[in-house]
């Protein structure tokens, strides 16, 4: 039976040894055989983060793109140091949080894709990374469609980035797992995509072998997923395989189910660029899509502007006990901004009644989440 570690073991735990990409929390990390080529070391001071009490509050956001240097310029303003002033005081104050690297960290390369109407490559320079360490950011996931923009030169960098700041970083196949240790607790993650140079929700002998293995070695697991149809016409999940300009983009009722049946606490996911709704299965919290979150110099119009944040709380078992939605919205290069409309929020209730048979989930208008 899954539990949660008291704080009196948390000197034990820190020696125990993983496998995968693993982050111990202090900045050190133990790489798999699969990553050893990627160094270890810690370049940034991580934030604080509150000390575990009967729950544990997760924080999870969609897409974030901090500006690109690369092919085009398109950074924010300030350096970006005002992205997330509306909501760092949420992000610092879960006990973890999570969100999704909608690109690369790198200072050089070029990008492999032609250009083109439907062709784009988002290169942030590594000097944002601390944008992240600021914001309160413990996991990133990188299996997504930009991971690959420019080569594995891009890849590389990016996770060692991560890596030095102290930021767990899962997703692909050089780094499939991180887990840290946080006041106690022993988190897990890994990430999923659809592309062939990421981990992906396809592949379900990898996903049961990398979720059932990660199960293992820590006290709550997160999925992170990428995975969906694009644009205000995807907002719904429906029912089987979903395609995008013929590219397959996974089942990913499917492919959530599975993970929570191989041993995940919580399935987040994003990639469709809007909300979507959320379920409760088996006691614990699936969001099919948190959308877009911050993602400088990206579309941003209608539902695709949307930028929630959830917190969700779970027991010691992980199952979900409560949580928030808390909405934002992104009104030009300079990252989500508080919605008192709850716009996110609002969408993302409506979404649930509609897509989600058997819904055992209630979400008020100001996003607060409880089980029926």
């Amino acid at each position: 039976m899954k539990r949660i570690r008291n704080l009196f073991f948390s000197a034990l735990l820190a020696l125990l040894a993983t496998t995968g990409c693993v982050n111990n929390g202090t900045g050190t990390t133990a790489g798999s055989s699969s990553s050893q080529s990627i160094a270890d070391s810690t370049s940034a001071t991580q934030v604080a983060k509150p000390k575990i009490t009967d729950t544990i509050s997760i924080a999870m956001v969609g897409d974030v793109m901090l500006g690109s240097i690369k092919p085009n310029y398109c950074m924010p303003p300030n350096d970006g140091k005002e992205i997330f002033v509306d909501c760092a005081s949420i992000l610092r104050g879960a006990d973890v949080t999570c969100g999704n690297l909608e690109g690369v960290l790198a200072d050089k390369g070029e990008t492999r894709k032609r250009p083109g109407p439907l062709s784009y490559s988002f290169m942030m320079p590594t000097k944002s990374v601390q944008l992240l360490v600021d914001a309160g950011f413990d996991f990133m996931g990188i299996a997504n469609n930009h991971i690959f923009d420019f080569w594995k030169e891009g890849t590389l960098s990016t996770i060692q980035t991560l890596k030095d700041a102290g930021i767990g970083v899962a997703g692909t196949k050089d780094c499939e797992t991180s887990i840290r240790e946080i006041n106690g607790v022993k988190y897990g993650f890994c990430a999923f995509g659809h592309e062939e140079y990421s981990l992906r929700t396809q592949d379900t002998a990898t996903v049961k072998r990398v979720v059932t293995d990660l199960r293992k070695q820590c006290d709550l697991l997160i999925v992170c997923f990428h995975g969906g149809s694009e644009g205000t016409s995807a907002r719904h999940v429906p029912q089987g395989k979903e395609y995008f300009h013929g590219m397959d983009r996974g089942d990913v009722r499917q492919f959530t189910h599975m993970c929570v049946d191989c041993g995940a606490d919580i399935v987040y996911g994003n990639g469709p660029h809007v909300p979507r709704a959320m379920e409760l299965y088996n006691g614990h919290l699936i969001a099919y899509s948190l959308g877009n979150f911050a993602t400088i110099g990206m579309g941003i119009s209608a539902q695709v502007g949307y930028a929630p944040l959830l917190v969700a709380r779970v027991d010691g078992n992980g199952k979900f006990v409560g949580g928030k939605i808390h909405s934002f919205i992104q009104p030009g290069r300079i990252g989500p901004r508080a919605d008192a409309q709850n716009r996110a929020a609002r969408d993302i209730w409506s979404l649930t009644q509609e897509d989600i048979k058997d819904n055992r989930l209630m979400i008020a208008d100001d996003g607060t989440i409880t089980c029926k």
